[in-house]
């Protein structure tokens, strides 16, 4: 190799670590998780101010998670991206149970269906989607 072949390798080699470090500071590829209830509560208070989660279902993989709050209304906030998305889980929003796994479909289609593995719980919260149709 000559000098200006090893000097252009070394420019690139500089700039092709200058951009991974800037990925990994500003976060690009990460990869989201709802670490717990308080999490998840937390999330829906940054998506809605003053709601006041009580309970929660998380997904077992941390992808999603139900928060409820003590008047019953319910948020469904997921990882999109980056970040995490929130959208009110009411009478619009389909719930399908099927055994240990709750998909959520929100008449947003850029929100997209959420399926959440909720083991034992599932039936439970699917239930709760039933009184929200009724109510």
């Amino acid at each position: 190799m000559n000098q200006a072949a090893l000097i252009q390798l070394g420019v690139s080699l500089v700039a092709v670590l200058f951009v991974a470090w800037l990925v990994k500071r500003i976060g690009l590829g990460a990869d989201p998780r709802i670490q717990d209830a308080g999490h998840a509560i937390r999330l829906a208070e940054e998506a809605e101010a003053g709601f006041g989660g009580t309970e929660v279902a998380r997904d077992r993989a941390g992808f999603a998670a139900i928060v409820r709050n003590a008047e019953g209304r319910m948020l469904l906030v997921r990882a999109h991206g980056n970040h995490f998305a929130a959208r009110p889980v009411d009478a619009a929003t389909v719930g399908r149970l099927d055994k240990d796994f709750l998909t959520l479909t929100t008449p947003e289609k850029t929100f997209g269906s959420v399926t959440l593995q909720l083991g034992k719980e599932a039936g439970m919260w699917a239930s709760r989607m039933r009184d929200l149709d009724c109510g």
